[in-house]
C-alpha cells in the first residue's frame, strides 16, 4: 500500500453562497494514455505522486498497490469552488499557487484531470515540482459550454476511468486547442494526445 497519504483541502460545504447545480450521471471512459502515465512511474522506486483532484479511496488503494508510492492529494477543486462562490475569481491563480507548496523537482507524477477547464493558467508551479523524467496526465474539455459540475475520476483499471460528477457553481469552460495546451505546459514534452469519445482531450507530458 501507499507509504504516505496526505490530504490538503477545505470542506466544500463550508463555502458561503448559493447551492450549486445538481450534477450529471456517471460514465466510464477507456484510456490508453493513463496506462502510459502509470508505466512511466512503475520503474521508479517509491515514486511521489500528486493528485490535484478530490480524495478517492479506490484511487489511493490502486496507486499504493501498483506503485508503492508516496501520495499527496491537493483538492484544488474545493479551492476553486470556494473562490467562485465568494465571487473572487481574480484571486484564483495566487490562491492555487500558494496551495502547491511542494518543492522543486520533488514529484514524479502529477494528475490534473480536467482541472484547467476551470483555470486560465497557474501551471508554472506544477511544472517546477516535477522531477526530471516525471510525468503529468491531464484532461481538457473541447466544447465551449457552461460547466455545472466537477468530476471525481475513479480508477477501475489501467485502461478504465469512471467519471463521477458532483455539483459546481456555474463557470465558463476554458477551451484550448492543442497548441495552447503545449504552450500551457511550456518546459514539458508532449508525449501523447488523444481525443476521447466524450469529446475530452487526454494528454501525457514528460519533463
Amino acid at each position: 500500500m501507499a507509504e504516505l497519504f496526505k490530504w490538503s483541502g477545505r470542506n466544500r460545504d463550508d463555502a458561503a453562497g448559493s447551492a450549486p447545480t445538481p450534477a450529471a450521471a456517471e460514465t466510464v471512459t477507456s484510456s490508453k494514455v493513463f496506462q502510459r502515465f502509470i508505466a512511466a512511474l512503475t520503474p521508479r522506486p517509491s515514486p511521489v505522486l500528486l493528485d490535484l483532484g478530490p480524495v478517492v479511496g479506490a484511487n489511493i488503494s490502486f496507486y499504493g498497490e501498483r506503485l508503492a508510492c508516496k501520495l499527496y492529494v491537493e483538492d484544488l477543486f474545493a479551492e476553486i469552488e470556494a473562490i467562485h462562490r465568494r465571487g473572487a475569481a481574480d484571486t484564483m491563480s495566487t490562491a492555487l499557487v500558494e496551495r502547491l507548496h511542494h518543492g522543486e523537482a520533488s514529484i514524479d507524477g502529477i494528475l490534473c484531470w480536467d482541472l484547467f477547464d476551470f483555470l486560465d493558467r497557474a501551471t508554472g508551479q506544477a511544472i517546477k515540482m516535477l522531477k526530471a523524467g516525471g510525468a503529468l496526465h491531464a484532461l481538457f474539455g473541447t466544447t465551449a459550454v457552461e460547466l455545472t459540475h466537477y468530476t471525481r475520476f475513479i480508477v477501475e483499471a489501467d485502461d478504465s476511468l469512471r467519471q463521477r460528477p458532483y455539483p459546481a457553481t456555474k463557470v465558463k469552460r476554458m477551451v484550448r486547442q492543442m497548441g495552447d495546451i503545449n504552450r500551457l505546459f511550456d518546459g514539458l514534452k508532449g508525449i501523447e494526445s488523444v481525443l476521447l469519445k466524450t469529446s475530452a482531450r487526454e494528454t501525457l507530458f514528460r519533463k
